[in-house]
């Protein structure tokens, strides 16, 4: 099954610039994630339907924060040159909001634990953490693996 599931993440999944393309890609991937998720995990048809919408309300809340930290230090920096460019000041300020963000995240993942321990015996909340992990890290095999083709492709091409 892990064989077939690498398969359709290898075919599915495409990266390019085109922001439609991404969106989709985007939307495939979660659709890759949901049913790699339900399967290790081997959620029920009754636990599953309580389970996505507050695996999703989180994991959407998390990604903003992440999201929203990542846009404040490229806009600084777009601003003003580089980092090195960074006076102290606005880096310890920086460096202050970050763990702000952090804690939130972390914050945002214990509610979701303690919500999701109403629905789920503790040992599939241990297998979704690893499955969490093992997608992501089979995710970014396949970009990197796409990155090398890539590479490849445009030295035959030279």
């Amino acid at each position: 099954m892990k064989k077939l599931l690498l398969s359709i993440i290898f075919l599915c999944v495409t990266f390019n610039n085109n922001a439609n393309a991404q969106q989709h890609n985007k939307q495939r991937i979660k659709l890759l994630k949901t049913s790699y998720i339900t399967e290790v995990v081997k959620l029920t048809p009754k636990e599953a339907e309580k389970f996505w919408p507050i695996y999703n309300l989180y994991s959407e809340k998390i990604q903003e924060l992440k999201m929203e930290m990542e846009k404040d230090l490229k806009q600084k920096i777009n601003v003003i040159g580089s980092i090195d460019n960074l006076t102290e000041t606005d880096a310890q300020k920086y460096v202050n909001k970050l763990m702000e963000n952090e804690k939130e995240i972390s914050d945002n993942k214990i509610k979701m634990i303690k919500e999701l321990s109403k629905i789920l015996a503790a040992k599939k909340i241990v297998k979704l953490q690893k499955a969490e992990i093992d997608f992501n890290k089979r995710m970014l095999q396949e970009y990197g693996k796409r990155k090398r083709l890539q590479g490849q492709g445009l030295r035959k091409n030279q």
